[in-house]
């Protein structure tokens, strides 16, 4: 479930930099969980499923469909589709 453990993972990344921002950086004594808890939403939420929808389905599916064909390629045939160069290079 591909997903599911990315929408796990950002929240768990995003919490855990924002425990690590209130520990270490801000040097906190007493972690404020509501602000984590918002971060470890907008984690789950956002970086996790609008970006997973943008990055899965709008990049491979609508904006760039010939980009996996591309990158299945051999290395020599990909010095030579200079189309799927600028492909790629849109991407970044």
């Amino acid at each position: 479930h591909p997903f599911l453990f990315g929408v796990a993972m950002s929240a768990i990344k995003t919490s855990a930099s924002d425990f690590m921002a209130q520990t270490v950086v801000e040097r906190r004594e007493q972690v404020d969980l509501r602000r984590n808890l918002i971060f470890c939403t907008w984690g789950l939420l956002y970086l996790g499923g609008v970006q997973y929808f943008i990055y899965v389905h709008l990049f491979a599916r609508c904006w760039f469909p010939d980009a996996m064909a591309f990158a299945a390629k051999s290395w020599r045939a990909k010095l030579a589709d200079t189309a799927g160069q600028r492909t790629g290079l849109k991407q970044g």
